[in-house]
């Protein structure tokens, strides 16, 4: 069963990564195209957990403003969206009052916002990383290329390395399968990759490298463990089935959500 659902994510991630690998070298619209699906996805599948808690989030409401979001991000940048979000915020306090649920009127509002934060606001930031401008011969898509990369094998060496050297669990209550040892192992991987890949992509800096590296190494760990603590939470195994071998979107997706912002961030007040 094992070696057959580890087929599955093989062959899902050969399939998948070079649509992912497309779609941030082009930019563009053949990066928002598939980004709104899968932002739509994802908001949807967190939306849907909440309702194994009792709640009832409004699905089409959280979808359709962690689109918005999306698509105003790719017209106007990240920096200019203060006041959607604003919107976004006053929307979900006036709503409740139009509710009919008033036992679970107010939750159901914050998980709707939430939903729309974690998904849509942080799923933005990968058109932020890969529309941002840089100096010293590297620039967005460069970066975000790179980023891919040690996100996918920080996942791999954490799996592998926590497989077979793995003892301790830090967090047993919440990712029973991760180690300590998977940790290091997702780390190392990450700074092994963005070490030789930011020399052989021509980013300027050991330094910027050496910082992607550890960004992305706890960004997409925190991530997945995030991602466990939400399931744990609502009572759920996966955030749903349609990605076989992998679970959901945000199953998937988990690492890309909290590796990107961290990335933004850390360009642009480290290294503008």
């Amino acid at each position: 069963m094992a070696e057959t659902n580890l087929a599955r994510r093989v062959l899902v991630a050969i399939l998948g990564a070079p649509i992912l690998v497309s779609m941030f070298w082009f930019g563009g619209l053949l990066l928002l195209a598939p980004l709104l699906i899968i932002v739509a996805g994802g908001t949807i599948e967190f939306l849907e957990m909440q309702k194994h808690k009792g709640l009832h989030p409004w699905k089409r409401i959280g979808t359709a403003a962690s689109l918005i979001w999306c698509v105003w991000v790719h017209q106007f940048g990240i920096e200019n969206s203060i006041y959607p979000l604003f919107f976004l915020f006053l929307t979900c306090l006036i709503l409740p009052l139009f509710s009919a649920r008033i036992e679970t009127r107010f939750a159901d509002a914050t998980f709707t916002l939430l939903g729309t934060l974690y998904v849509g606001l942080l799923g933005s930031f990968s058109l932020a990383v890969r529309n941002l401008p840089m100096s010293g011969g590297s620039d967005g898509q460069t970066i975000a290329m790179l980023v891919l990369l040690a996100i996918w094998v920080t996942d791999i060496a954490a799996y592998f390395v926590g497989r077979f050297f793995g003892k301790r669990h830090p967090f047993p209550k919440i990712s029973p399968g991760k180690t300590g040892a998977g940790f290091v192992g997702g780390l190392s991987g990450a700074l092994c990759t963005t070490l030789v890949g930011a020399n052989i992509l021509g980013i300027s800096t050991f330094t910027k490298g050496l910082g992607i590296g550890l960004v992305v190494g706890l960004g997409a760990q925190v991530g997945d463990l995030v991602e466990s603590m939400m399931k744990r939470d609502a009572g759920v195994k996966d955030s749903s089935t349609i990605i076989p071998g992998h679970g959901g979107i945000l199953d998937r997706f988990d690492s890309f959500l909290f590796t990107f912002p961290l990335v933004y961030f850390y360009l642009a007040m480290v290294h503008p």
